[in-house]
């Protein structure tokens, strides 16, 4: 099934007239993602890349990825696609009015509810967000955050109570609810200098999110081997809250590239390990941190070779992770899909050769559980679902971006 879709020229047009008043001169252009919030991490790893999907418990899907030709030339779109709750095609969701060639972050709060922030780009130097309760039909304006949010999927996380947190750019931990403005509950320089931090030795932010009790969460890596960084907020204090490690990954740095927290089930994705014993483990927490269970080490020797993770959550608490390697690499890029407290992970087929040239994004699943391959090549987005150990194109979507627009 083919569509298409326009996508409207982002410049100093309004999602609302109050944010667009502050957009005039900075949302007509953009730049590369600023840096993680970090200062110095011994581990070379590439952090997670924006492309994500995620599923509510409403059974709505969402998911975000980038399009369109070179960063370096501006010419670079991220969209969000959306697949509403009964529904079976993706469609183009984005927010129109502000340059999004920073990146998207994107979330559900309360019941069903999207927000959507735009990451920083050229002079813009806070995010705005939008809200919305139709799976991305109509969108409304929220207060937006300042300093800008951080270049991680997890940098935005709503509970069903309808609070956000948000992680910026700076390393500082907000915390707002929808309409209303945002409040600051910790930074990274705080948080590496409490007891937990140094217990830990972190060094950067990564995500941030709820425990199904509503208990604000932040996540990050850690240079001590052994210690996932998850850690929870009480009273004004923070505490590790993170599982123990054992095997290979307790002589290793710990990074944690992902963490989300549906239906009452708390997900984490860690990257452990270096060199050729590179590897992946997701934990899983049905009681905001007190017990945890961890997977098997599911070997990612592309990951030393530079490879992006991209990491997607569905709302039954299992998880989808893409690895791009780099060009030139010989090192193999990967997919692979682990359930929640499954006992293994499951390695998805190669893509067939008439998915063109196309890069695997990120990685979704359908209502009844089959996983999807979103593949974007320049401006058209493919959707295979895997059935009888094989891929099938099942939806087409072209998308008219905007080049040159922001130069």
């Amino acid at each position: 099934m083919t569509s298409a879709h326009t996508t409207a020229r982002r410049g100093p047009a309004a999602i609302a007239a109050g944010v667009i008043a502050g957009l005039a001169l900075a949302a007509c252009g953009s730049a590369q993602p600023a840096a993680r919030p970090t200062a110095n991490h011994a581990a070379s790893r590439s952090g997670p890349t924006l492309a994500t999907s995620l599923a509510g418990a409403s059974g709505s899907s969402w998911a975000v990825v980038e399009m369109g030709g070179s960063a370096s030339s501006f010419d670079n779109f991220w969209e969000l696609f959306a697949r509403p709750a009964g529904g079976t095609e993706w469609k183009l969701a984005t927010p129109a009015g502000v340059a999004s060639n920073g990146g998207l972050v994107v979330t559900q709060s309360g019941s069903g509810t999207l927000v959507t922030g735009f990451r920083p780009s050229q002079d813009l130097t806070f995010s705005p967000l939008a809200a919305s309760a139709d799976a991305g039909a109509v969108w409304s304006q929220q207060p937006p955050l300042s300093p800008g949010l951080a270049n991680v999927p997890g940098a935005l996380a709503g509970n069903t109570a309808g609070r956000l947190l948000a992680l910026t750019d700076a390393g500082d931990v907000e915390t707002g609810t929808d309409g209303a403005t945002w409040t600051r509950l910790t930074t990274l320089s705080a948080l590496a200098g409490s007891a937990a931090g140094r217990a830990c030795g972190l060094t950067s932010l990564t995500a941030v999110g709820w425990t199904p009790a509503g208990v604000p969460l932040a996540a990050g890596d850690c240079s001590k081997p052994g210690v996932a960084g998850i850690f929870t907020e009480s009273s004004g204090a923070w505490h590790g809250a993170g599982p123990t490690l054992s095997g290979t990954a307790a002589r290793t740095e710990t990074d944690v590239l992902g963490l989300a927290t549906t239906d009452g089930r708390t997900t984490a994705i860690l990257a452990v390990g270096s060199g050729a014993a590179s590897a992946v483990v997701a934990a899983w927490s049905a009681d905001g941190g007190a017990h945890w269970t961890l997977s098997p080490e599911l070997r990612a020797p592309a990951l030393a070779a530079g490879a992006v993770p991209a990491v997607s959550f569905l709302s039954d608490g299992s998880a989808g992770l893409v690895l791009t390697t780099p060009a030139g690499h010989a090192a193999a890029s990967q997919a692979d899909t682990i359930g929640w407290q499954a006992g293994h992970w499951d390695p998805l087929p190669r893509l067939p050769a008439r998915s063109g040239a196309g890069q695997l994004a990120t990685l979704a699943a359908t209502a009844s559980g089959l996983p999807q391959a979103l593949v974007v090549d320049r401006g058209t987005l493919t959707v295979w679902q895997l059935g009888s150990g094989q891929w099938t194109l099942v939806q087409t979507v072209r998308v008219s971006l905007p080049y040159g627009s922001s130069s």
